[in-house]
């Protein structure tokens, strides 16, 4: 976390994913403090999602310290379990993907998100 101030970069105040369907009975939420731990509990859940290619539903919304925040929809699957940074690289991803309507670049360089380790 230090690394990312010394970058004056905005950090994390919270994460909150809510799973909507899946092997658990109904949706739920999770609040969590940091990338780790949000990390964690999407390889936790991925674990016991679908199989044969199929997905399940988690909402996301990450609360920054300035009090913005960025929400989407993380389609979570079986081979999630085996990666890293789940949620800082979906969101990357749709940044690089939609950048054009928006000002993606700034959104990276302003607050903490992880890259792919």
């Amino acid at each position: 976390m230090a690394e990312f101030r010394r970058m004056n970069k905005v950090g994390v105040r919270g994460i909150l994913i809510t799973r909507r369907d899946g092997a658990a009975r109904g949706p739920y939420d999770v609040v969590l403090g940091t990338w780790e731990e949000t990390d964690a509990i999407l390889k936790l859940w991925a674990k016991s999602a679908a199989g044969n290619g199929c997905f399940e539903t988690c909402d996301f919304r990450v609360v920054f310290e300035d009090g913005n925040s960025y929400s989407g929809t993380y389609y979570l699957k079986q081979s999630d379990a085996f990666l890293k940074n789940l949620l800082s690289v979906h969101i990357r991803k749709v940044c690089a993907e939609t950048k054009i309507a928006w000002e993606a670049e700034e959104f990276l360089n302003k607050y903490v998100i992880p890259a792919a380790a």
